[in-house]
């Protein structure tokens, strides 16, 4: 897995994560799973095909298939920190709420700027150095503007 429970003691402390899931493993690592799936939607964001406009398009598999010390740790602590507003949500215990969700949306407005969407759909877009798909011998040779305008053909009653 990308990320472990145990790697989630730099962003919450583990009394804190066990009084949350009062036992339960599974809580954590579904907070930690659906963490992921979040980060991974916002890379995924920049590979549409209708964003034909010299994005990166990021190598999912790539990204998140690496364990150890081969993970970009950038990404690894956005998923650190967005995992921890997950678990938080579970549960109100002595944590700051206030904190972890000032940090949780902090990544948040970082993964919009990495895709391009929300506020920052027509700003320059943060692009770092992770593995990205080179396009295919159809996708770079085609001149494709990202919309079309202009008018209908007239309609006449023939």
């Amino acid at each position: 897995m990308f990320l472990t429970t145990e790697e989630m003691k730099d962003v919450l402390y583990s009394y804190q994560a066990d009084e949350i899931a009062e036992g339960d493993e599974q809580i954590i690592d579904n907070g930690i799973l659906a963490a992921i799936s979040e980060v991974k939607a916002y890379f995924t964001a920049s590979n549409q095909k209708k964003w034909n406009d010299g994005r990166p398009r990021y190598n999912i598999d790539k990204i998140f298939g690496v364990t150890g010390t081969e993970r970009d740790p950038f990404v690894l602590r956005m998923c650190k920190t967005v995992a921890a507003w997950n678990i938080c949500e579970l549960s109100n215990v002595d944590i700051i709420y206030d904190h972890v969700k000032e940090r949780y949306d902090n990544v948040i407005k970082t993964l919009e700027k990495i895709a391009g969407i929300g506020d920052y759909d027509n700003s320059s877009v943060l692009t770092p150095d992770l593995p990205t798909i080179q396009p295919g011998p159809d996708e770079g040779n085609s001149i494709q503007k990202p919309f079309r305008y202009g008018s209908r053909v007239k309609f006449r009653h023939e």
